[in-house]
């Protein structure tokens, strides 16, 4: 099993960008090892939930976001007991907001989403799971996005 970091005690950094001219907010756990994760987590799986209620820029409704804090932490927090997985990133976008993880090969994909939907009932998840070893999406987005090497 990998280093497992506690999704609890994380401390967590967000930013807002613009991204063709719509706002791009994003949020992630500061001081991961994105090497000494990557050994045990080589899936790449994002959890994506389409948000009910939104803006016309794509942002949430700001009541409506504030009710998703519940939802939001038992994502964040979805692997932390388990050490199965490490969130990266959650990214509000367009509509929508993408929860992007880096997970263990044994991690059930379909589990995952039906038991997020069978605990939040009428929210709208999808999944999309790819093999990314060397973590490139997240080394990618992070430069691109963030700034760093």
């Amino acid at each position: 099993m990998a280093p497992k970091e506690s999704e609890a005690s994380l401390a967590w950094e967000s930013v807002q960008r613009t991204y063709e001219g719509f706002p791009l907010y994003l949020r992630r756990p500061t001081g991961l090892d994105f090497d000494a994760l990557s050994a045990s987590f080589p899936v790449h799986l994002t959890v994506t939930h389409e948000l009910s209620f939104r803006r016309f820029d794509g942002a949430p409704e700001p009541s409506y976001n504030r009710g998703l804090e519940e939802f939001d932490v038992s994502v964040t927090r979805y692997f932390s007991t388990t050490g199965e997985g490490q969130v990266v990133l959650v990214e509000t976008f367009g509509g929508k907001r993408n929860y992007y993880f880096y997970v263990s090969p044994s991690v059930k994909v379909e589990s995952v989403l039906s038991d997020l939907r069978g605990r939040f009932p009428g929210y709208k998840l999808d999944a999309e799971v790819r093999n990314d070893a060397g973590w490139n999406f997240i080394r990618r987005y992070t430069k691109e996005y963030l700034g760093e090497a």
